[in-house]
């Protein structure tokens, strides 16, 4: 059994390692040459815990890292974990995706499966059936099979959740879903089958149900503010030893699934406020909270410091942060604005913050995390802080250090 993984970022090449740790012969195939050579070489492209000393196990054995699309060819089952964005009126974007199937299409052969791990808008596996019958010679369900497979790993933990988390199977026909069943049985895996519809949308829910818990917990911090009353003790208090649990933790929530995927669920229905609500009380807090701050102290001229430019902690994924936002938020009222992330730029950040006047504790990776009286050395006395995640353990989303 050989696999393809074609496009191997931060979900297809631990998938692509844990296919070969498995014994499936896997391409890791990409268009990005710099990537390609440090996989040969051994070095992860990205932070992922754990993929690294798996890749040095598969590497060169079960596992190849090539830019050579023919490869294809030589695969029983091809996985697209290509990205599928949204444009600039937030509507799903096919581009990416179609241009993909344009240039692997030639290489594609009778018997072979599709498996899409993208997250895409609902109904796009149907779309990729009508653009390949339509392209080729090949009917799907007969001579060729196609199905959805979801990804649902976190990142940070993709290699341990691969090898717990169960599989979802999500169909247009019965002999493409018993193609992909046989795929991940064969390497351990719990599988469940539904229809594509069902497959496509599970993703979408999973996650907007996730983004609107974070933005409750966002309105919750607001309105606990208003009252100068500590959200994080009022979330750990209501959490604690009750059975159907309270409040998520406040936070800077997006990211590149997170941000746009409300909108391929809200693209073509007129009732989606609370979808839409969510992503408005989640993309705005930031600004919400610098207004708040620039009335204890002006920010014009003011050095400002942006302290994480990750979407999440101890990641170095800075796709859709937050931070970007808060940045030109900055910017915008005349800061003298420094960032720094212990991923792209090391890990001491003494002189970036040296007499800050304003910081922002933006993503709370373990390195930030020291005590405020460390902090008070080096930043300027009287430096207004925004501490959304209570990495001060203050109580206080704002306040003067």
């Amino acid at each position: 059994m050989k696999a393809a993984v074609v496009g191997i970022g931060r979900v297809g090449l631990p998938l692509a390692i844990f296919f070969a740790s498995k014994g499936v012969y896997t391409y890791g195939i990409d268009v990005d040459a710099k990537k390609i050579d440090m996989l040969r070489e051994g070095k992860a492209p990205f932070r992922e815990k754990g993929m690294e000393e798996a890749l040095a196990k598969v590497n060169g054995k079960d596992f190849k890292a090539t830019m050579d699309f023919s490869k294809i060819a030589d695969s029983d089952y091809v996985v697209l974990t290509l990205g599928t964005p949204v444009d600039e009126h937030m509507n799903p974007d096919y581009t990416q995706l179609e241009a993909a199937l344009g240039s692997m299409k030639q290489h594609f052969r009778e018997g072979q499966t599709l498996v899409l791990r993208s997250t895409v808008s609902p109904g796009s596996t149907e779309y990729l059936k009508n653009f390949i019958e339509e392209k080729t010679t090949f009917k799907v369900g007969k001579d060729f099979y196609l199905v959805f497979c979801p990804e649902r790993i976190a990142e940070g933990k993709a290699m341990e959740e691969l090898e717990v988390l169960p599989e979802i199977v999500g169909s247009l026909d019965e002999e493409s879903g018993k193609k992909a069943e046989e795929l991940f049985k064969a390497m351990g895996k719990e599988v469940y089958r539904t229809s594509a519809i069902n497959a496509e949308l599970l993703k979408l829910f999973t996650n907007m149900y996730r983004y609107i818990n974070f933005a409750v917990g966002n309105e919750f911090l607001v309105i606990a503010d208003e009252w100068d009353a500590n959200i994080h003790e009022i979330v750990e208090l209501s959490n604690k030893n009750y059975p159907r649990g309270g409040p998520k933790i406040p936070g800077f929530t997006a990211g590149p699934c997170l941000f746009k995927d409300g909108f391929f669920l809200t693209s073509t229905i007129p009732f989606s406020d609370l979808i839409s609500t969510a992503w408005k009380i989640n993309e705005n807090l930031p600004g919400h909270l610098i207004n708040k701050a620039k009335k204890i102290k002006p920010l014009k001229g003011a050095k400002s410091v942006v302290l994480g430019m990750a979407f999440k902690a101890n990641s170095d994924d800075d796709r859709l942060s937050l931070s970007h936002k808060i940045k030109k938020i900055l910017k915008r009222e005349s800061a003298n604005v420094v960032t720094h992330d212990v991923y792209r730029d090391g890990p001491d950040f003494e002189a970036a913050i040296k007499d800050a006047e304003f910081l922002v504790m933006a993503t709370p990776h373990n390195e930030y995390k020291k005590p405020l009286d460390w902090y008070r050395k080096h930043v300027k006395p009287g430096c207004v802080v925004i501490d959304v995640w209570n990495v001060f353990g203050k109580g206080s989303v704002i306040f003067r250090c």
